[in-house]
């Protein structure tokens, strides 16, 4: 019961903060890029994404073809068209073959929906959460950052999802889809496997939250289909909490999301 409480006393400190916006230190997008910045395209320096040469050239996009769809509906597991080898080189009488080669990919939600993805990070005992709105072209509408005094990563991931629902009612949003790469904190709030006591408050304000919308849907995510909420929730911005828009996101944000909406195809192994 002493742990319910504190859990309990923790949530409500915790929330009471209200939401600030950056008040300094802008981030501008130029066409020169830093030194050290590499394309994600074409893998050079020079320039940003959406002045890569290469957009739109059909040779520089890797030929996959769907082998089959994950439980997950927000993601597709591709493989290469090339056969997988083991580490002898052949492909008869292997005995210890390479698993294959699997993809994935961020997918846009449908028209008059909303997406939200979020993230959660503990590390060195410093516990933060983030979130991205996009719409059903993969355009950005905002994001939010906040730093959290809980350690279970478990926790911090619900956390991450009840501070987004709260934005999307206030941003007028009616019908969401939550994609986090937390399964656990997936499975658990659509009910697949039951909550821990310390996530007890978080669990139950979600669902009341989740009853506010005329649609909503909960899926997991890969990570590397995940990487915009990854970054936000790692990013420095010098505030407890903040709401920020796409003029002040950093540029190595505004290429994640360039990424996903143009169905860039991430490695997972």
């Amino acid at each position: 019961m002493a742990a319910v409480l504190d859990s309990y006393n923790t949530f409500q400190d915790f929330h009471s903060i209200p939401v600030t916006k950056p008040t300094t230190g802008k981030w501008r997008r130029s066409r020169i890029p830093p030194e050290d910045y590499i394309c994600h395209r074409c893998h050079v320096g020079g320039h940003y994404i959406q002045h890569c040469p290469v957009n739109g050239d059909p040779e520089v996009n890797t030929r996959v073809s769907k082998t089959s769809d994950l439980s997950s509906k927000n993601s597709r597991v591709l493989s290469a068209l090339s056969p997988t080898l083991c580490s002898c080189n052949s492909k008869v009488d292997c005995v210890s073959p390479l698993p294959p080669i699997k993809w994935c990919i961020w997918t846009k939600p449908e028209i008059g929906w909303i997406k939200l993805n979020t993230d959660g990070s503990v590390r060195d005992g410093n516990s933060s959460i983030g979130g991205l709105f996009r719409d059903y072209k993969g355009e950005p509408l905002c994001a939010f950052f906040a730093k959290t005094p809980h350690e279970n990563t478990f926790v911090v991931e619900l956390t991450a999802i009840w501070r987004g629902l709260h934005l999307a009612l206030n941003l007028g949003i009616r019908a969401i889809w939550i994609e986090s790469d937390s399964l656990s904190a997936v499975k658990t709030i659509n009910g697949d496997q039951p909550g821990g006591l310390t996530s007890g408050c978080y669990l139950s304000e979600i669902r009341k939250l989740l009853g506010n919308f005329e649609g909503y849907r909960v899926s997991h995510s890969w990570r590397e289909a995940n990487k915009a909420a990854d970054y936000i929730s790692r990013m420095d911005v010098g505030l407890k909490e903040a709401v920020f828009w796409p003029l002040d996101f950093p540029d190595m944000l505004h290429d994640i999301i360039m990424d996903d909406a143009q169905g860039s195809v991430y490695f997972r192994q």
